[in-house]
């Protein structure tokens, strides 16, 4: 980003619920490695601990950073979440709306509305860089001024 394109714009504040879901994914990633520890490896192959644990701390890095990636990223894990869920609860015959496939997906369900909502997809698409307030204000007072 050049100089010039800093000087109209800002950094744009992190919301709050994007630091609640980086805490959330450092988490799992913690209990990856833990569950992957306590159980010998014997359930999951430590390849695979060792994968999903670096994905969700890129993850979290990359949402705590603001980058576009990562918000993208976060939205298509969770799509791909939700299919598994609905798919491996129909093969094994668990009712939708039980607790092991419905609150899961419910969880999901409120992330994604989170993640879409206007003001955090904004500051996504914007790869957290905002239009500077002054600017804002003086665009919109010229235009207001031009029109009788």
């Amino acid at each position: 980003m050049s100089a010039e394109q800093s000087m109209d714009q800002v950094r744009a504040k992190r919301p709050k619920g994007i630091t609640v879901l980086v805490l959330v994914f450092y988490g799992a990633a913690a209990l990856v490695v833990i569950s992957a520890l306590a159980t010998g490896e014997q359930n999951i192959p430590s390849d695979i601990s060792a994968l999903i644990t670096l994905y969700l701390l890129v993850l979290a890095w990359g949402l705590w950073k603001l980058y576009r990636w990562a918000w993208y990223s976060t939205l298509i894990m969770f799509v791909l979440s939700m299919i598994y869920l609905l798919s491996n609860g129909q093969r094994s015959g668990e009712p939708l709306f039980g607790i092991a496939v419905g609150v899961p997906i419910g969880c999901i369900l409120l992330t994604l509305a989170y993640l879409l909502s206007t003001k955090v997809r904004q500051v996504y698409l914007h790869n957290g860089w905002m239009p500077a307030p002054d600017q804002t204000h003086a665009e919109t007072a010229t235009e207001e001024q031009a029109q009788p």
